[in-house]
């Protein structure tokens, strides 16, 4: 479980309850209601993840969210917390760096689950230490599982922790298809179908890094219907 926790909420009563549920789930907590606030809270704390409202006064979660991705190596987790509830905000939270996106109104018990199945991936471990190697190599891919890094054609890769353990789970079965449901359960700790389009959005996202360091076109095949494929078969 990652320890330290940031929570950053506009909405003061709302602010109060999810600190509490939050401690009360063994977290250690610092809450900030506005953007400004929230990165110089992440510079002095460095949270292992921040728990973003998007709509903030002084910036908005999604500038402290790509803020964050800018300036750590490795940045926290982030789940986005936010009232927008179309496909096309969750593109966009998820875009600008978030792993993991709640709606408003939510059951503390789902932001609480989403938050746990993100700090497994923060770990960027294996399920077993005897089930894979902390060093993955597939062609000019090499994902670093002790260090939490990874590089491609010999350039370092800027991931997330969620396209980490992503990229990690590809190479562990190259020319294998995987389906949504596996990387839902194996990556994203989730076994609801209609949190796949998650997956799609973390798939898009590390293919287009991958790209940027010249693997043209990357190497994740979409495999119709059934999933998705790193490498020929």
């Amino acid at each position: 479980m990652a320890e330290r926790i940031l929570l950053v909420e506009d909405d003061r009563a709302l602010r109060e309850v999810t600190e509490m549920h939050l401690q009360g789930a063994g977290y250690t907590v610092e809450a900030v209601g506005d953007g400004n606030l929230a990165l110089e809270a992440a510079a002095a704390a460095r949270p292992d993840a921040v728990v973003l409202d998007l709509m903030l006064p002084g910036r908005s979660g999604l500038e402290v969210c790509r803020e964050l991705r800018a300036r750590y190596a490795p940045s926290p987790g982030v789940v986005m917390v936010t009232a927008k509830g179309s496909e096309a905000d969750m593109v966009i939270g998820l875009d600008a760096g978030a792993d993991d996106y709640v709606v408003k109104p939510f059951a503390p018990a789902i932001l609480l689950a989403r938050l746990a199945a993100l700090c497994r991936r923060l770990a960027a471990r294996p399920a077993t230490a005897a089930a894979s190697p902390e060093l993955l190599t597939w062609h000019d891919i090499t994902v670093d599982l002790s260090a939490r890094a990874a590089r491609a054609r010999g350039q370092a890769l800027s991931l997330t922790p969620t396209e980490l353990a992503l990229l990690a789970r590809l190479c562990r079965s190259p020319g294998h298809v995987l389906t949504r449901k596996q990387l839902l359960e194996e990556v994203f700790g989730s076994s609801h179908e209609g949190y796949a389009r998650n997956v799609d959005c973390h798939v898009t996202r590390l293919r287009r890094k991958l790209e940027g360091v010249g693997l043209t076109p990357a190497p994740i095949h979409t495999v119709h219907g059934a999933g998705y494929r790193l490498g020929d078969a």
